[in-house]
């Protein structure tokens, strides 16, 4: 890395002439990391390693014009998933098994560790039967076979948060109540979960970052929805466990387009809000 990119990395402004101390520790920063020296501007940096202006402010989310601080921290174009993988690890730690999830099912109450993805990507049968069963409506011994996709996504989720157990709320449910046919749930295409030791925000928002996902946020009920679809939508319901929909509409989500089969809102047919089942004395959905 450049002796600039080391000292703004470290706090000292970009001043290459920083004097060290004995036992002083530094930080290496990541390759695509680099952080602003006196005099620079958005246009200078993005001169010096041949890219555009436009470019560097769209990978740091900034406008073209904007005026930077010294030592403030830059991704060049095209480093930024390298980036963010290395800021997870770092946060999170690495997963052990990279593609094998724990998973605990709160009610009834039930382990399982499994290998959802090869090292290629792909869902085995065994990974599905797995998983059926798991996900299963609670007081049933049968379940839906669930959509392949939807294990590779918790497979990824699983190892971006260090390969940390997950907790399932709900899987697979049958339509009544507050679950429409059209909902991913009846599909067996979504899951209702979160992460223990992960912040739930942190939760969403790596969730909301996949592409052709829905994902739903539920602070009070305490979880995160993430389902499979063609077309992107989010939204946040309010409601608690065992309540009707609350849904934040500032947050509602457009509708899907005409090419969605289902077209139907998309807050509407998953924006409710399935029990938390720890809890025994809330009704069956």
């Amino acid at each position: 890395v450049s002796v600039s990119a080391l000292a703004g990395a470290n706090g000292m402004g970009g001043d290459r002439n920083a004097g060290l101390r004995p036992g002083q520790v530094l930080i290496v920063p990541e390759p695509g990391v680099v952080f602003v020296s006196s005099g620079q501007s958005l246009a200078s940096i993005a001169r010096a390693h041949q890219v555009s202006a436009a470019e560097l402010a769209r990978a740091n989310r900034l406008d073209e014009h904007s005026a930077l601080r010294i030592g403030q921290r830059l991704i060049l174009p095209g480093y930024e998933a390298a980036v963010a993988a290395k800021s997870a690890q770092q946060r999170w730690g690495a997963a052990r098994r990279p593609g094998t999830v724990t998973l605990h099912r709160l009610a009834p109450r039930e382990q399982l560790r499994i290998r959802l993805v090869d090292r290629r990507g792909r869902v085995s049968q065994a990974a599905l039967r797995g998983m059926q069963r798991l996900l299963r409506p609670r007081g049933s011994r049968r379940g839906k076979e669930p959509h392949p996709r939807l294990l590779r996504l918790l497979a990824q989720v699983s190892d971006h948060f260090g390969g940390r157990a997950i907790d399932v709320i709900s899987g697979y449910r049958r339509p009544g109540g507050y679950t429409k046919e059209t909902s991913r749930h009846a599909a067996a295409q979504a899951i209702d979960f979160r992460i223990p030791g992960v912040p739930l925000e942190a939760l969403r928002d790596y969730c909301a970052g996949l592409d052709h996902v829905g994902v739903g946020f539920y602070p009070h009920a305490r979880f995160v929805h993430l389902d499979v679809r063609r077309t992107s939508a989010r939204w946040t319901d309010r409601s608690g466990p065992g309540e009707a929909p609350d849904l934040d509409r500032a947050a509602r989500a457009p509708p899907l387009d005409d090419d969605d089969a289902e077209g139907e809102p998309a807050a509407d047919d998953d924006g409710q809000a399935p029990i938390d089942e720890e809890t025994d004395s809330a009704p069956e959905r």
